[in-house]
């Protein structure tokens, strides 16, 4: 099989799906796992073992998923980078039909879907078939099954995920490449998404907050911008996220979206909050 000039980056450290993620390579390309946060030796082993991957060691406690990534483009041979995280699959020729776009476009994103199996995996799968296919036109650049071409460095300020952050990294990305003229496009194809319960996906949903507060405190966003931005969005529902969770999915949805927002805003006003106990650093 031809070499397939693209290289798909994954970070994994606990999650021994990444098996799986591994074999759905149905390319003769480059893979580059980036093991972090102290990876199990279970996990080390299954990498190992399927000789296909090439291995980037990040040896510090904690997951900085802004910087693994970082660190996995940084180590990729190829101009074309997709990423992909270990608890998601390609679909059959889903990597050939984005590295043939890639000649065409600087960007191009698969959609993900979300598996599921009792009803609370449900309602996260369509809470975040809400965030990755109905709002802002379904455009958003979230999560794996991104990808590009490093040489659009210069165009979306000189870095490609904000290391401060740690999560919510992918938002931060996906705003900037939209508001470049880098050229998109969003693919019909899908990446599987493998199944997540309400306790897990409400902990992203803080560590994403997190995320983000840490990026508005040290750009010097205050804490009365803030509060003022999100009563306007959570109130009046000036971004319709609301409405349009309830027309997809009705009350119950909605309720599971509110409290998702509400997670999130725990952790986004927690780092908010500590400008005033490090001097307004």
């Amino acid at each position: 099989m031809e070499r397939l000039p693209i290289t798909v980056v994954v970070p994994v450290s606990n999650d021994k799906r990444i098996g799986k993620c591994i074999d759905s390579v149905d390319e003769n390309a480059e893979i580059v796992v980036v093991l972090n946060n102290n990876p199990t030796t279970e996990v080390v082993d299954i990498v190992r073992i399927s000789r296909r991957c090439k291995i980037i060691i990040i040896n510090e406690k904690g997951c900085n998923l802004a910087r693994v990534f970082n660190e996995g483009i940084k180590s990729a041979t190829h101009d074309k980078i997709m990423l992909m995280n270990s608890d998601c699959t390609f679909q059959p020729g889903l990597i050939r039909e984005a590295s043939r776009q890639l000649d065409f476009y600087d960007v191009v994103k698969a959609r993900v879907v979300f598996d599921y199996e009792k009803y609370s995996q449900y309602l996260v799968s369509q809470c975040r078939y809400l965030f990755h296919h109905i709002f802002d036109g379904g455009k958003n650049l979230y999560g794996p099954g991104l990808s590009f071409k490093k040489s659009i460095l210069n165009m979306i300020g000189g870095y490609f995920f904000d290391e401060r952050m740690g999560w919510g990294e992918d938002g931060e990305l996906s705003n900037r490449i939209k508001s470049s003229s880098l050229k998109i496009m969003i693919l019909k194809q899908n990446v599987d998404h493998g199944k997540e319960g309400m306790i897990h996906d409400l902990k992203i949903a803080y560590k994403i907050g997190k995320g983000s507060g840490i990026k508005n405190r040290k750009n010097g966003v205050s804490i009365k911008d803030a509060l003022t931005a999100d009563l306007r969005h959570i109130l009046k529902d000036q971004k319709r996220q609301f409405r349009l969770a309830y027309k997809h999915g009705g009350p119950v949805l909605v309720n599971y979206f509110l409290l998702w927002k509400i997670v999130f805003h725990l952790g986004f006003y927690e780092e908010i909050l500590k400008r005033r106990y490090d001097g307004g650093r």
